[in-house]
């Protein structure tokens, strides 16, 4: 394929009252990622990711997307890829964006492991890919926890032309849950889609318990998933194809706490 390249990415962060978006708009840019959409609550953020950006000499890197009401996990990124959509609209082919890289504000990503993730593009069958990270909190490392063995926002990169039937957007459904809408991302993907997803092993440095508790994160974590895997099973009656499906993906993927199993 001749566009598995870093010009046909774009990076969406979401992120608001948070200075450290100028370090990673500069770190997105010298990577050479030309476009990066930065997702704001407006109502808390009163323009502040716009003025560190100008301030930093950044603004013309960005584009600001400011969400007036809504703002959520799944609701931001939707917004991002609309934006995403209606730029490929006004570009020649060539021009167009064909993956998306969510990624946080914590996660230190360099160019080669955006290289490492786009080769894993070859496969055709492959729609999204993520990578391992080495947590760290104060000095010290820590265990991300069960969800981090599959691609997850805080970095992931999105064929988006895969997107579609059986595949659709982020699920507002999981803001309600406490989150987790990238694993019930790569969850639909797997069990309806008929594309696949992918890890690469590449330890990216990821600072946690900046502002959270990471513990008490990993606990609602679990708890969200609990609840996106009761709504799938509940979809679907127990003996048939599709829930045999369903409970045999959930089960691949690990998604389980041990007390549930």
């Amino acid at each position: 394929m001749d566009n598995i390249s870093l010009k046909n990415v774009a990076a969406v962060i979401r992120s608001y009252n948070n200075p450290s978006i100028v370090k990673q708009v500069k770190r997105l840019v010298q990577i050479g990622i030309n476009h990066i959409y930065v997702v704001t609550n407006a109502t808390s953020d009163r323009q502040s990711t716009n003025v560190w950006l100008k301030e930093s000499g950044l603004v013309d890197d960005v584009s600001v997307i400011e969400m007036w009401d809504q703002y959520h996990w799944s609701t931001a990124l939707n917004a991002a890829l609309c934006n995403i959509g209606l730029h490929n609209l006004s570009v020649e082919e060539s021009m167009k964006i064909r993956f998306c890289f969510n990624v946080s504000v914590e996660a230190l990503f360099e160019k080669s492991h955006l290289e490492q993730m786009l080769t894993a593009f070859q496969d055709e069958r492959t729609a999204i890919v993520g990578t391992s990270f080495h947590a760290q909190s104060h000095g010290n490392s820590i265990d991300t926890g069960r969800s981090y063995r599959h691609p997850r926002n805080t970095g992931m990169l999105i064929d988006i032309g895969k997107l579609g039937c059986g595949q659709p957007l982020f699920d507002p459904f999981c803001d309600g849950v406490g989150g987790m809408e990238d694993i019930d991302f790569v969850f639909r993907t797997i069990a309806f889609s008929g594309y696949r997803t992918k890890m690469i092993e590449a330890k990216v440095p990821l600072i946690v318990g900046v502002h959270y508790n990471q513990a008490q994160k990993e606990e609602r974590e679990q708890a969200a998933m609990d609840k996106i895997i009761a709504r799938w099973r509940a979809c679907a009656t127990i003996g048939t194809n599709l829930r045999n499906q369903i409970d045999r993906v959930v089960e691949s993927m690990g998604l389980e706490g041990s007390e549930a199993r």
